[in-house]
């Protein structure tokens, strides 16, 4: 018979953490924050850097935003994705791949097309790697990253924290290939935390994560105010200390409603990821052409319109046909909402 669920004073049930990756018949609303937080900050990210191109420089203090949050976006994004696949790979191997197929590399198709076209064209053919050197990078590792987590059914997961870990150190700073191995070891980490969920959550109970959360505050303050932790491989380890702290902390929030603004994002993040760029790269020449000489007014402006637009092609983009951008559709039916995220 299974436990009953404890209650709060509230009458809502209070959350267990040793089930907090339970996926049987609901979502998981605390990593949809997560993830909608992060899929915010790097649209935020992006505001900051078109404005700073068409209009002028912004503030010191908005660039100290941008800079406070870069050890944690993009890796969050990743950990969030590798929190999830050990659940995916009991499938067989044709229908986990055909998913990542359906749900990651039709979009990344549908979308390079969308911008190679809107930005007037390629200088390269459409088989040429250079085509697809895109803003959609981020999709392109995460299905990387999907098809190697199969090996690990025969290798430890560790293996692939540690081994690009260290071959991030041997790489020309500031190279994709770089950051490709930057970002692996959050991926699955991720993955090796899922593994051993209940003995993480045991380990580091939340007050010790709330007493620890120091550490997740300095990492962010020496890359705001001293030197910005843009995937150097330094930081990948207090980076990777911090996320686990924060995911812990996360893993016990309550279902506030006024953040589900923030969980619709998390929810369809894929969508926002895939839209945003085209549309605040189309605001920022639009800014500039209107006269806007204000970067602030600029930034609140373009970062805005971005949201909105996203948010209306999340809302249209589970509906045929719109859903065709961002998923190949299937016959058979999930019960359980779809989790269009990266």
């Amino acid at each position: 018979m299974p436990a009953r669920s404890r209650v709060t004073p509230n009458g809502r049930p209070a959350r267990d953490v040793k089930n907090a990756l339970d996926r049987h018949d609901r979502r998981i609303d605390w990593m949809d924050l997560l993830r909608g937080l992060s899929i915010l900050l790097v649209v935020l990210h992006h505001s900051t850097q078109i404005v700073s191109a068409r209009i002028d420089d912004l503030p010191e203090a908005l660039t100290f935003l941008s800079d406070f949050f870069a050890p944690f976006r993009m890796p969050m994004l990743m950990f969030l994705s590798g929190l999830l696949v050990a659940g995916s790979l009991k499938r067989p191997v044709g229908p986990y791949l055909w998913g990542k197929i359906r749900r990651i590399v039709w979009p990344i198709i549908v979308w390079t097309v969308i911008y190679v076209t809107a930005s007037g064209g390629s200088d390269y053919a459409w088989y040429e790697p250079a085509f697809w050197a895109t803003y959609l990078w981020f999709l392109q590792f995460i299905t990387a990253y999907y098809v190697l987590a199969l090996v690990t059914k025969w290798v430890p997961i560790w293996v692939l924290v540690v081994v690009p870990f260290v071959g991030a150190f041997l790489l020309a700073p500031d190279s994709i290939e770089q950051r490709f191995l930057y970002l692996m070891p959050f991926f699955f980490l991720g993955a090796l935390v899922e593994r051993f969920w209940v003995q993480y959550a045991s380990l580091l109970s939340t007050r010790w994560a709330a007493i620890l959360s120091v550490i997740p505050l300095a990492v962010a303050l020496y890359s705001g105010l001293v030197y910005p932790l843009w995937y150097h491989p330094l930081a990948a380890v207090p980076a990777m200390l911090g996320i686990l702290i924060l995911v812990r902390l996360a893993s016990v929030i309550p279902d506030a409603r006024w953040l589900s603004p923030v969980r619709f994002t998390g929810r369809y993040s894929l969508i926002f990821y895939c839209v945003h760029y085209p549309v605040f790269a189309a605001l920022g020449r639009l800014a500039e052409r209107a006269g806007i000489t204000d970067p602030v007014v600029g930034l609140v402006g373009v970062f805005a319109l971005t949201l909105l637009v996203c948010f209306g092609f999340a809302w249209v983009g589970r509906r045929l046909p719109f859903s065709l951008l961002f998923e190949l559709p299937t016959k058979r039916k999930a019960k359980v909402p779809e989790q269009r995220h990266v």
